[in-house]
């Protein structure tokens, strides 16, 4: 069973999730959302023409185990996966929920955030999983939305004071955290010392 606040969270996420999957399908297309650090080099491999990291999380879910004869799985089951799971549950517990208008996110997600189906969920003993796997996907789907400005760690270190304490709020300057620095670099700046280190290492 949960407690208030973590009922109120599963169902705050769940409302969220349509906004959010209409944000994260804005960002499929490479270069839709916020811009991503520039990387140096070239490749013979022309990029793919969509952002797949999205288009796998909000695609279909196979049913049952995957093989991965490729290696080209990320290991993330889709939103639709983890959606379906829990309706199925739902529905083989307690039919008098009835069951989802029909199997894609929108009406999955209205027949689990509907009043009765949280009102029975929140008392069940797999209560605290089902909260905790919401929260996993909307965490995830948060991200992939890029509805707020993220802040980012950022590899190489800080010119001033030589920690590893930069990092980049989306589309602001570069910045060290170090309380005894607190240096600032613009967006070229940065690529500049991306650059040379890349030169560095090519040459060592």
């Amino acid at each position: 069973m949960l407690d208030f606040p973590t009922g109120s969270r599963l169902a705050r996420e769940l409302a969220e999730i349509p906004n959010l999957v209409a944000h994260a399908q804005l960002s499929v297309q490479p270069g839709a959302g916020h811009r991503a650090p520039r990387v140096s080099g070239a490749t013979r491999t022309p990029p793919v023409p969509l952002r797949l990291d999205i288009a796998s999380y909000l695609g279909p879910a196979a049913p049952g185990d995957v093989h991965d004869p490729y290696g080209d799985q990320d290991g993330i089951t889709p939103l639709t996966g983890t959606l379906t799971a829990w309706a199925r549950i739902h529905i083989e517990e307690n039919a008098q929920l009835g069951t989802p208008r029909s199997s894609d996110i929108g009406n999955l997600v209205a027949y689990l955030s509907s009043q009765a189906a949280l009102a029975w969920a929140v008392q069940q003993m797999w209560a605290d999983e089902y909260a905790a796997e919401i929260h996993d996907a909307w965490r995830h789907l948060d991200g992939l939305a890029a509805v707020r400005p993220r802040r980012r760690a950022l590899q190489l270190p800080c010119p001033r004071c030589g920690l590893l304490s930069l990092s980049q709020l989306d589309g602001d300057d570069v910045r060290c955290g170090n309380d005894a620095c607190w240096a600032v670099l613009r967006q070229g700046e940065y690529e500049q010392r991306i650059e040379q280190y890349l030169i560095v290492n090519a040459a060592a």
